[in-house]
């Protein structure tokens, strides 16, 4: 299940703390789009819900779409410039 995240964060410290959440989950596309892929509904939920913590409702905003069936596998991307690569990783 793919879900394109995005956000408007004004405040650094809350923004960062948003990114480093949806960065374990996905890969960072744009300065503030996420591509997220969680396992099921109840982990989506999950994450979203500790989103909605971390922002401030009234300064702030966060999109979420959630990606038809073939997922961001259907998006068409123009330009070669990348922020970014995930990579799988382990922390011991």
């Amino acid at each position: 299940m793919v879900w394109l995240i995005t956000y408007d964060i004004a405040d650094d410290r809350r923004r960062e703390a948003v990114a480093a959440l949806l960065a374990a989950w996905g890969a960072r596309v744009q300065y503030s789009v996420f591509e997220c892929e969680f396992p099921d509904a109840t982990v989506a939920a999950d994450i979203l819900h500790r989103v909605e913590e971390l922002i401030d409702a009234l300064d702030d905003q966060v999109r979420v779409y959630r990606l038809p069936g073939e997922g961001a596998g259907g998006v068409q991307i123009m330009g070669r410039r990348r922020l970014e690569e995930r990579e799988d990783f382990w922390i011991v």
